[in-house]
């Protein structure tokens, strides 16, 4: 007979975990440990953040998934910062059998002013900044919204490389703020927590600090 936690593990539901600019595995050590304390299967997908443009990531992020997209079980996401542009790149064109949930964790859905200053000295050697700048021109500007999956966005309050109004989008089912700043939002108790509640409901919690309706960039209403 099977063990009670062979049989959670069997029912488990699996999340990938992409992390942001200059980030690594051991940065989503503690929401990995969470998630999987609460009967998921985590699994966190690096990369090289620097060197590379956003389109190169997605391209082994989109090798990764390859077949996913059929599969009778939901596969969910968490993101951190620029880590949910990349898989916003490989979802444009992938249709999913039975969709699973997205939690993005402040994104630069409008990209981010810091990145935009930065890259006019390390465009070479970091091209993922001009691709997440807010320059007109610049890829995140471009690509399309996320209809595959429910998506939530957490957001910082104290968050100055992601500013609020940047990590908006137009078809999010939820919004939340978090009172801390870029990095602390992937393992501040409160984002730990909405995420669990976004992956299991579709919603965050009922107590969850939201901002009041306003335009947001591109003439999103929040």
């Amino acid at each position: 007979m099977e063990s009670d936690n062979q049989q959670d593990a069997d029912h488990a539901e699996r999340v990938i975990l992409i992390h942001g600019l200059s980030g690594n595995r051991w940065v989503l050590g503690p929401l990995n440990r969470f998630l999987a304390q609460n009967q998921y299967l985590p699994t966190r997908w690096c990369y090289r953040s620097v060197g590379n443009s956003v389109t190169n990531h997605a391209q082994r992020l989109r090798a990764f998934l390859k077949g996913e997209a059929d599969s009778l079980e939901p596969l969910h996401f968490v993101t951190h910062s620029m880590g949910g542009i990349i898989l916003r790149a490989v979802l444009a064109d992938m249709h999913w059998r039975r969709p699973g949930r997205l939690v993005m964790l402040a994104p630069p859905n409008h990209g981010s002013r810091v990145a935009a200053l930065a890259a006019r000295g390390l465009h070479y050697l970091c091209p993922a900044l001009s691709d997440i700048s807010t320059s007109p021109d610049s890829l995140v500007h471009r690509l399309p919204m996320v209809d595959s999956l429910d998506t939530g966005v957490i957001a910082g309050t104290q968050d100055i490389l992601v500013h609020l109004e940047s990590t908006y989008i137009e078809n999010q089912v939820d919004h939340v703020l978090v009172p801390c700043g870029h990095n602390r939002i992937l393992r501040h108790p409160e984002s730990l927590r909405e995420i669990l509640h976004f992956l299991r409901t579709g919603r965050f919690s009922e107590g969850a600090c939201r901002t009041a309706p306003a335009a947001s960039p591109r003439g999103v209403m929040v």
